[in-house]
């Protein structure tokens, strides 16, 4: 099961720092950097992973499942996902 949740954590690492950083992180994304603190996961960003998680990974999350706590980091978004599988 923790070879599942690497997994998935390194794909949702590489989405974020390819897809949504305006410029690469030199250190790199950590499993825990608040993404919403650090203003990574604007409405559209987050509306981009939502998209990505649901059509690349096929996991459906339902609006009652969008919540501060949920998307805080890329921890809590592999075990959201995890969670919904």
């Amino acid at each position: 099961m923790a070879s599942d949740r690497e997994e998935l954590l390194t794909q949702l690492t590489e989405f974020v720092q390819e897809r949504l950083l305006s410029e690469p992180d030199p250190q790199g994304l950590a499993p825990d950097t608040p993404l919403l603190e650090w203003g990574i996961l604007t409405s559209m960003n987050t509306a981009q992973l939502l998209t990505y998680i649901r059509d690349e990974l096929g996991t459906n999350i339902p609006p009652t499942e969008l919540t501060g706590t949920n998307f805080q980091n890329l921890d809590s978004i592999t075990d959201l996902v995890l969670t919904l599988r």
